[in-house]
C-alpha cells in the first residue's frame, strides 16, 4: 500500500506536463525504486532471516514516511497526455482492463508454464522441503517480492493517472484489500494454495463491495469492520475445509 503511495507521489513529482522525457523518466523511476523495493524485502526476508511480516511492515513504514517526504500533502500534477491515455475507454474497454489482462496473462504465463512459477508453491508450501529438492529457495522467493513490487508500481501508475496529482496515502487501504481479496479467491495464507485468477476475481468482488458502499454513502470505519470479517471468514472456511481434507485423507 505505501508503495502505491509512494508511486504516484514519484509519478506527480517527476511527470512534468508535455514533456516527453519526463514521462519516460517518471515511468522509469517508479519501476526503478518498485524494483530496489521488492529487492530489499526479498533480501531483508531471505537472506538476513528477518520475519518476512516483520521486513514488509518495516518497509512499509519507511516508505510511508518517504511518500510523505515526497510530496507531505496530495499535490504535484501527472502528464496530462499520459493520464488520458491510461484512462481511455471505450465503452465497457478501457486501458486499465487491458493493462490487468496483460498482467494476468504475464503472471499466469509465470505461475503456471515455467519451472520457477513451479518453484513459487513448492517455496509456499514448504521452502525446506523445497531446498533439499533442489530448488534454490531464495533466489525464487526475492524474485516474487521483486515482481509484487512491479505490480503494485503499475497500480501506482493507474492511481496517479486517475486522480491527476501524486497523494502519499492513497494507497493506504490496498494493503488490508491485497490480502483479503487474495483470501477471498482461495490462496492459503499458509502457503502453496491459491491461483492467479481466483485472486483476480477476489479483488473485483472488494472492488464492487467498496463502490457499492460508497454509493450507499456508507461510513468508512464500517466499510473497514466488514472487509476484516470477509477476511476472518475466508480464513475460518480455509482452516475448516483444510481439516476435513486431513481427515479424508488419514480415513483413505
Amino acid at each position: 500500500g505505501s508503495l502505491i503511495s509512494l508511486s504516484t507521489c514519484i509519478a506527480a513529482v517527476v511527470m512534468k506536463p508535455g514533456t516527453g522525457l519526463s514521462l519516460a523518466l517518471g515511468i522509469l523511476a517508479v519501476f526503478l525504486v518498485a524494483g530496489i523495493v521488492g529487492l530489499c524485502n526479498g533480501i531483508g526476508a531471505n537472506y538476513a532471516k528477518v520475519p518476512p511480516l516483520i521486513t514488509t511492515l518495516s518497509m512499509m513504514i519507511l516508505l510511508s514516511g518517504v511518500a510523505q517526504g515526497v510530496l507531505p500533502v496530495a499535490g504535484g500534477k501527472v502528464n496530462t497526455g499520459f493520464a488520458k491515455v491510461m484512462m481511455a475507454r471505450a465503452g465497457i474497454f478501457s486501458v486499465s482492463i487491458l493493462i490487468l489482462l496483460i498482467v494476468y496473462l504475464i503472471i499466469r504465463r509465470f505461475m503456471y508454464r515455467t519451472p520457477t512459477g513451479v518453484s513459487v508453491y513448492a517455496i509456499g508450501n514448504n521452502a525446506d522441503i523445497a531446498a533439499s529438492m533442489g530448488v534454490r529457495a531464495k533466489r525464487v522467493s526475492v524474485l516474487t517480492y521483486v515482481i509484487a513490487a512491479l505490480c503494485a508500481a503499475v497500480t501506482g501508475l493507474l492511481l496517479a493517472s486517475r486522480i491527476r496529482i501524486g497523494d502519499p496515502l492513497v494507497g493506504t487501504t490496498f494493503g488490508l484489500d491485497s490480502i483479503t481479496a487474495a483470501a477471498i479467491g482461495g490462496t492459503a495464507l499458509t502457503g502453496g494454495v491459491g491461483m492467479v485468477a481466483g485472486s483476480i476475481a477476489g479483488a473485483f468482488l472488494i472492488g464492487m463491495l467498496s463502490n457499492m458502499m460508497n454509493i450507499l454513502g456508507i461510513n468508512h470505519f464500517y466499510q473497514y469492520v466488514l472487509k476484516g470479517l470477509l477476511l476472518v471468514v475466508a480464513m475460518i472456511i480455509y482452516s475448516l475445509s483444510s481439516m476435513v481434507e486431513v481427515k479424508k485423507h488419514d480415513r483413505a
